[in-house]
This record gives C-alpha cells, structure tokens and sequence, in this order.
C-alpha cells in the first residue's frame, strides 16, 4: 500500500488538536496543570511556527503507525462481535427452525428455478 504525503496541513492540524486536547486538560486538571500548559504552548507554537519539528523526531509517524495499529485491532474485534455474536448464533437459530430464507434447497422434481417477475423494472433513464 502506498504511504500517505505528510504535508505541512496535515502537520499543522495534528499539532492544534494536541494542543487542545493539552489546554483541556491544563482547565480540568487539577495535579500539576502547568505541564499541561506548558503541552498546549508548546505544540502551538511547534504547530504555528515550524511544523516540520512534528516529522524530524517522528512525533506525528509514531502516532500514525499507533493508529494503524488501534484501527487493525478495532477491525478485528467489530469483525470477531460480528460474525460470532450475530451470524453464528441467527444461522443455528434459523436452521434449528428449518427455514430457507434464500431459497437454496434443490428441488428435483422442479422443471425450472426461475421465477416470473410481478412487476416490470422501470425506464432505467435519470435512474439517479
């Protein structure tokens, strides 16, 4: 896959929202607030100033390779609650009750699968 272009935006935007998230914290935090502003000054001023920083000490590459990595973890859990949570159980349930919701079960005395249509599609002009 190809890597993304950091560009000095991107930069910037990672370094206001740490900023934020730093000045937060300096308001609501009540044990040593001033490293929290000291953050929040800091990642302003570095965000502002020369965003390039964030890059030459790999400050904004850890942070995307530890979100790749939450994000390859998250996946696989939704996937995991999905598929064994959901899927697995209605599919016993539903052949528990012998229902066929997909009408796959041969029928060897049937002369053809196909079945009549009620209504004719529309005209497929302007379809959007």
């Amino acid at each position: 896959m190809e890597k993304a272009k950091i560009t000095q935006r991107n930069l910037k935007i990672f370094g206001l929202i740490w900023s934020a998230i730093f000045a937060f914290l300096f308001y609501k935090q009540t044990w040593f607030p001033t490293i929290f502003l000291i953050l929040s000054i800091g990642f302003l001023s570095v965000s502002i100033l020369r965003p390039e920083l964030f890059t030459q000490i790999k400050i904004y590459q850890n942070w995307v390779k530890f979100g790749n990595f939450l994000g390859k973890i998250n996946g696989f859990l939704i996937s995991f609650i999905l598929f064994y949570g959901i899927f697995t159980p209605t599919a016993f349930i539903l052949r528990l009750l012998k229902k066929d919701l997909l009408n796959k079960k041969l029928n060897p005395s049937a002369a053809s699968y196909f079945i009549d249509r009620k209504s004719q599609p529309g005209d497929m002009k302007n379809q959007f």
